[in-house]
């Protein structure tokens, strides 16, 4: 009789064993649909996030930046190709910062110094403003819910499956492109750019929700190799109606010191 028990025991801790190594095994991937045309795909997919021409709301701002984090919350006016409107609002939600640029010229413009800060539109500058070192299109494109591609003349795709989404592969000269596209929404979850092989920057796109028929995402997250800067926008409204051109335009203020944008010194 023990050694009936003891065969018993035995047996059952084995199949225990088995059994909790039958649950940690991953589930199978289940192969999404092969695409005909990857290209024509991918193109298609494009063409749906540039429909969005004109987009404002508000959107909080997180900045991590030389081991420095700030916070704000913000007003924003963005029109396709290139005009931004950025105010920033302090105490009581009241504005405590105007931001303008365009492909040209930017201005800042700071209540309680009353100063006017303007100069020209380069990646310099737009780093003095938001600590990172981005093109101003880049910047326009992130409030437009859009990873910045990079174009090439002469470019290969490739289409693979990474998890439960597509995963395209761009080759350009000296550049390679990462984008993952979720076949069930269709939009833009991940970007990533390398330069040399080396990474620039990535983009995690999330939080999708319809807004005016359109899906867009809500919360976007920026990491910036070289300068190891993160970037986090979240938005908390959205419209998609056209936007004045009045709402791009700012002028010297009465009384106001003017100085370049140089004046404010790069971040350290």
């Amino acid at each position: 009789m023990k050694f009936q028990i003891n065969r018993y025991v035995y047996l059952l801790v084995f199949l225990g064993v088995l059994c909790s190594g039958c649950a940690a095994l991953p589930a199978r991937q289940k192969p999404l649909p092969v695409l005909k045309d990857p290209a024509g795909y991918f193109q298609d997919i494009i063409k749906k996030t540039h429909a969005i021409h004109d987009v404002s709301g508000y959107v909080k701002l997180k900045i991590t930046a030389n081991g420095k984090t700030s916070t704000s919350r913000n007003v924003f006016f963005v029109r396709r190709p290139d005009m931004l409107r950025i105010e920033t609002l302090g105490f009581l939600s009241r504005p405590a910062l105007f931001f303008t640029a365009d492909s040209k010229s930017m201005s800042l413009y700071t209540i309680e110094n009353n100063t006017f800060y303007s100069g020209e539109t380069t990646v310099e500058n737009v780093q003095r403003i938001i600590g990172m070192r981005l093109e101003l299109r880049e910047v326009i494109l992130s409030f437009l819910g859009e990873p910045p591609l990079a174009d090439c003349t002469r470019k290969k795709i490739a289409c693979s499956q990474d998890k439960n989404q597509y995963l395209f592969t761009i080759a350009c000269e000296g550049a390679k492109q990462l984008i993952w596209i979720d076949p069930a929404a269709g939009t833009i979850t991940g970007y990533k750019l390398y330069e040399n092989t080396y990474p620039v920057y990535e983009y995690a796109f999330s939080n999708f929700q319809h807004v005016a028929g359109r899906l867009f995402p809500l919360k976007i997250d920026i990491h910036h190799y070289t300068n190891t800067t993160d970037i986090t926008l979240e938005f908390e409204s959205i419209s998609f109606d056209p936007i004045s051109d009045e709402r791009f335009s700012m002028h010297l203020p009465p009384g106001a010191a003017s100085l370049g944008i140089e004046e404010l010194g790069m971040p350290q």
